[in-house]
């Protein structure tokens, strides 16, 4: 089954951006892959042609770490004539460590990609989408969003971010028949917590608490297709998304401290 459409995804070169990939070109769209590592993402494209030369597949190397790298991938969609009609923000970046300790500069390279980019791509799509009167936005947060972290503070703070923002817009855009879904995956699979520089003696490392991105991504888009505003994915990770409602935020932060810095 293929159709005209386009789905347009970041950090898709691996982890649970490509697993997004597989499954929408498995449902028929053409997509546009994006993510820094230019090779990878050939070797996806490579991988799903293999399966259905009739569909589309184009890629674009960026680092949405950069102020002008989201207006240049629209730029570049707009070039080939590309309507987007599924957008999904899923590029992300953290930091591990006690605030005095972290490097300012890969905390502003964060902040950039996981709040601006993010914001600058869904203002762009969002107009093509209001004039087509059509559209889905997946943004992908985590279950830091909703409490604090320690230690990895300023990264939980930026998926907050993007949970309020997308529940705001979602309310915006509704009216134009364009869905905003804000999607919170707990610990996955991924290469997630080497790029955070999380020590390898640490449980996130331990491959039984961490969930296979295959999965992850499947209710990912399930969600996004059944209009759902905010999701945690799993049901452990939905138990501790919802401790802020049941007690005190120093409580949650307390255990969320004793959950990030507990090794094996």
């Amino acid at each position: 089954m293929t159709n005209n459409k386009y789905a347009l995804i970041t950090g898709a070169s691996g982890g649970i951006g490509k697993e997004m990939a597989i499954i929408l070109f498995d449902h028929g769209y053409n997509l546009v892959l994006v993510s820094r590592r230019i090779s990878a993402l050939q070797k996806v494209k490579n991988e799903l042609l293999e399966i259905n030369k009739d569909q589309t597949i184009e890629i674009f190397e960026a680092d949405l770490s950069k102020k002008e790298a989201a207006q240049s991938l629209y730029q570049y969609t707009k070039i080939l004539d590309i309507s987007i009609d599924v957008l999904i923000n899923n590029a992300g970046s953290g930091m591990y460590g006690e605030i005095e300790g972290i490097d300012t500069e890969e905390l502003y390279d964060m902040l950039m990609l996981n709040n601006y980019s993010l914001t600058c791509l869904c203002k762009l799509y969002s107009q093509d989408m209001i004039d087509k009167k059509s559209g889905y936005i997946l943004n992908v947060a985590s279950l830091g969003a909703y409490q604090p972290v320690p230690y990895i503070s300023a990264y939980a703070a930026s998926k907050t971010y993007v949970l309020n923002f997308s529940e705001a817009i979602a309310m915006e855009l509704k009216d134009y028949n364009v869905s905003v879904t804000c999607f919170s995956p707990g610990h996955t699979d991924t290469n997630f917590f080497k790029q955070a520089s999380i020590p390898d003696s640490h449980q996130f490392y331990e491959k039984s608490t961490r969930e296979d991105p295959k999965n992850v991504a499947e209710d990912a888009i399930k969600s996004m297709f059944s209009k759902k505003l905010s999701v945690i994915h799993g049901f452990k990770n939905k138990f501790l998304g919802t401790l802020n409602k049941f007690c005190p935020r120093y409580i949650t932060a307390m255990i969320s401290k004793s959950l990030v810095t507990r090794n094996n």
